[in-house]
C-alpha cells in the first residue's frame, strides 16, 4: 500500500528530517534552521535545493552505516538508529521514503523523496532559501514548538 504524503505527513516528515540532522550531530534538533544552515556549501547565506540535496545524501551516508546502499534494520548497530527515541523517528521517516515498501530505503528512494524542510522555507518557491527566508522560517518553527 503507497502512502500519498498530506500536509500532515509533510509535517511529520520535516519534523524528522530535523530530528535527523540533530541526531547525525549527537544534539537534540531544537531549529530545523539549523539544517538548512549547515547545507550552505559555499558560505554565501543562500541554500540552493542543490545543497541541501548533497547534505541530504550525506546524512544517507551516516545512516547506512555498513555501506550497503541501504537503510534497514542492519544499520541500527551502534549508530544514531540503535536509540531509541531517535530510532523511532528515522523509522517514521524510513516508512515515507520506502517508495515500494520493501522495509529498505534505498539511496534512490532517498534522493528523491520530498523536501518539506526546503520547501517550506523557501517561501517564494525560486529554489533558493534565502537569510530574509531563512529567518522567517525559524520564526515559524518557534512559534510551532512553542504551541
Amino acid at each position: 500500500m503507497k502512502l500519498s504524503l498530506t500536509p500532515i505527513m509533510a509535517l511529520a516528515l520535516s519534523g524528522c528530517m530535523a530530528a535527523l540532522a540533530g541526531a547525525a550531530h549527537a544534539q537534540p534538533q531544537r531549529d530545523p534552521g539549523q539544517l538548512l544552515e549547515r547545507a550552505d556549501a559555499n558560505g554565501d547565506g543562500r541554500i540552493t535545493r542543490a545543497e541541501y540535496q548533497k547534505a541530504r545524501m550525506q546524512m544517507f551516508e551516516r545512516l547506512d552505516r555498513n555501506g550497503d546502499g541501504v537503510i534497514n534494520d542492519d544499520d541500527k548497530s551502534g549508530g544514531m538508529l540503535a536509540r531509541r527515541q531517535i530510532g523511532e523517528r528515522i523509522a517514521q521517516l524510513m516508512e515515507q521514503m520506502d517508495a515500494n515498501r520493501d522495509g529498505r530505503v534505498t539511496r534512490e528512494e532517498f534522493q528523491k523523496a520530498p523536501m518539506p524542510v526546503f520547501d517550506r522555507a523557501d517561501s517564494n518557491g525560486d529554489g533558493v532559501v534565502d537569510p530574509t527566508e531563512l529567518a522567517a522560517f525559524r520564526k515559524e518553527a518557534a512559534a510551532r514548538r512553542a504551541r
